[in-house]
């Protein structure tokens, strides 16, 4: 018996940590409600120099037949490499999708559309593939700014309840 209670003393029983940014109840408890829109994983590690790559996320949204996401980064600290579509819109019909990074300000602005009256999307999916540069070892934020929003096929504005922030942590 007292080798058995020596043993579980003994032993380093992990504290699991559930930190997924898609998880609803974990998001509830930072503010963000659906819809809403958030990075995946909203904290990554890299070496300074390497590329790390990052998801913009949205969370159970409806009918949605474009988007202007707007992403704010440290442009001394990082570097964007490239952006492409994501599965959300991608599954529907070919929608209208470009970019316009400002290295100078550290501002991304990412656009997609449907051309048509009828097309839209719903769910929860990745909007845009997100590729930066670790530029400069440092901690550095992402930010989803307010300026984001989605719209219906009338282009209406949908109500957005929580825009995410990440980190890239860069040895």
């Amino acid at each position: 018996m007292t080798i058995l209670f020596l043993l579980f003393i003994g032993c380093d029983i992990p504290e699991e940590i559930y930190d997924n940014p898609l998880d609803l109840d974990l998001n509830a408890e930072k503010g963000i409600t659906p819809p809403a829109l958030v990075f995946n994983p909203n904290e990554i590690s890299a070496n300074s120099g390497s590329n790390v790559t990052i998801q913009v996320f949205a969370l159970e949204v409806n009918n949605v037949a474009g988007s202007h996401i707007q992403v704010s980064y440290d442009k001394n600290k990082l570097s964007l490499a490239s952006v492409t579509l994501g599965e959300l819109f991608n599954a529907a019909q070919d929608p209208l999708f470009f970019y316009e990074n400002n290295p100078t300000s550290g501002v991304l602005d990412i656009y997609t559309s449907f051309l048509g009256d009828d097309t839209s999307v719903s769910g929860t999916g990745t909007l845009a593939y997100l590729v930066f540069s670790a530029t400069a070892p440092g901690i550095t934020n992402l930010q989803i700014t307010s300026i984001s929003e989605l719209v219906d096929p009338d282009d209406n504005p949908i109500q957005l309840n929580g825009l995410g922030q990440g980190v890239v942590n860069a040895n």
